[in-house]
């Protein structure tokens, strides 16, 4: 049931938070290599990496603190 519950936070979280700080993020700390079509699909890449880390630790930390309930 946690495993369900963990994957559907991570997806709705995905699929909803804005795209917006992730950008700003990965533009300011982040150097993104090659040129054309190619950096932006390594950029496009690594907000969609980031973005799924952050929604996975947010799940996690959802699912720690409905089990110590």
């Amino acid at each position: 049931m946690k495993v369900f519950i963990f994957l559907t936070l991570m997806m709705a979280g995905v699929l909803f938070l804005p795209y917006t700080g992730f950008y700003t993020f990965v533009k300011r700390f982040i150097p993104i290599s090659g040129d054309g079509e190619y950096g932006m699909n390594n950029f496009e890449m690594t907000v969609l990496l980031i973005k799924t880390l952050a929604c996975a630790l947010g799940a996690g930390v959802v699912i720690t603190l409905l089990r110590t309930r």
